[in-house]
């Protein structure tokens, strides 16, 4: 009997998106490049350029791009440059690894899979060459000429692919969150769904590739913003979306009405709204503002304190929390059942030990008189406060 073909494989049971990324993966040739033919990526997945479109393939070789491109690389977070030169330079640049690059003409490259190790030999080589260090003649021979692969294929995405191919799943779990929604952003702009980029990259739980590529599309969109996008800046601003405004439906959907089709909020007034309180410090990446922002925002009973938050400069989320929480109502406390029914025992014990004879006979003075008529009025209203307790607690 054939063996039946597993949904979403091949007729070998393999996934029909790595087998695809593979073959492009063979388009690759070993070439022997030097260094001053080769151009870092200034669209590199993993770059938080602060920029609103991506550099041409024309512009990649203008010495300001590829300046700021290094600069860049040397300020970012996690980039580990500066280890990677001081490796280089003492134990020479490894190429088992292998550089990936592309053509950009007959005898230019630009870097598709290891601009970090290309800029690290580009620093090398400058600093070499300005003699603020002397770098052994074998190694310096190994930096300005080595072994690359270079891709002959015609896909755009290529970088793309090769980085999340040979980094994931282990490595990309590493990077910025920014640089994670950044490159799943692009790989679902050539057709890849949501689930099909987790599955291909083996990201747990799914809905996490999703949200990443919301927030990122969300947050390109905030810093388009006149006022306040240029103040934005990824490593320190991305979280506001990924972990604030994306898992609150009431802020994504109700307050800043997100389109899933259009991929961007319909309501920019409360958009630029948002972005002032990051820019100005008044709201955090923390639960809190996640927690307290929606109640500010849609709760009648704090719209005084609202009022506050918008207009008193340096006002926080932190503190408007607070005034929150005062004026939350409190929860009512469970009832003590066992004391409950201890009590309700002393009282009837206490009513059958009344001394009714002696009360009856409290006739003498105006004051028995009155006491005798205070006690008769009690019982009765202990009467009907019972059968109310009673018709209640019957009643289902």
């Amino acid at each position: 009997m054939p063996r039946r073909k597993k949904s979403g494989s091949n007729e070998e049971g393999k996934n029909p998106l790595v087998s695809e990324i593979w073959e492009e993966m063979q388009k690759m040739k070993p070439e022997k490049v030097r260094l001053d033919q080769v151009y870092l990526d200034p669209n590199n997945p993993r770059l938080e350029v602060l920029k609103r479109e991506p550099i041409p393939d024309e512009r990649v070789t203008e010495p300001g791009v590829q300046q700021g491109c290094l600069e860049h690389l040397k300020e970012l977070k996690k980039s580990g440059i500066k280890d990677l030169v001081e490796s280089i330079r003492t134990s020479g640049f490894c190429t088992i690894d292998r550089v990936v690059l592309k053509k950009l003409d007959k005898d230019k490259y630009i870097v598709v899979e290891g601009n970090r190790r290309v800029a690290s030999l580009k620093i090398l080589d400058e600093e070499h060459k300005k003699g603020r260090v002397t770098v052994p003649e074998n190694i310096l021979n190994g930096i300005q000429e080595f072994w690359a692969l270079v891709y002959e294929g015609e896909r755009p995405d290529i970088a793309w692919i090769v980085q999340g191919f040979r980094h994931a799943p282990e490595a990309i779990i590493d990077w910025e969150d920014f640089s994670k929604a950044k490159f799943f952003a692009e790989l679902e702009k050539t057709g890849r769904t949501a689930t099909e980029i987790a599955k291909m990259f083996n990201v747990r739980p799914r809905a996490d590739v999703s949200n990443l590529i919301r927030s990122y599309n969300g947050f390109q969109q905030a810093k388009g913003d006149e006022d306040y996008g240029d103040q934005l800046i990824p490593s320190d601003h991305f979280g506001f979306f990924s972990k604030v405004i994306f898992p609150r439906i009431e802020l994504r959907d109700k307050w800043l009405d997100w389109s899933s089709n259009k991929r961007k909020f319909r309501n920019t007034e409360s958009l630029n709204k948002f972005s002032s309180w990051i820019v100005d410090g008044k709201i955090t990446i923390t639960p809190e503002t996640r927690d307290y922002l929606p109640k500010l925002l849609f709760q009648p009973d704090y719209e005084d304190i609202l009022e506050r938050f918008e207009e008193e400069k340096g006002l926080t989320i932190q503190q408007c929390s607070g005034w929150i929480k005062a004026k939350e109502p409190k929860p009512v406390p469970s009832p003590d059942i066992p004391g409950i029914i201890v009590d309700l025992k002393r009282m009837k014990d206490k009513i059958d030990m009344l001394p009714l004879r002696p009360i009856k006979r409290l006739e003498k003075t105006s004051e028995e008189k009155e006491q005798k008529e205070q006690i008769l009025t009690l019982l009765n209203e202990m009467v009907e406060a019972l059968n109310d307790q009673i018709t209640m607690l019957s009643t289902e």
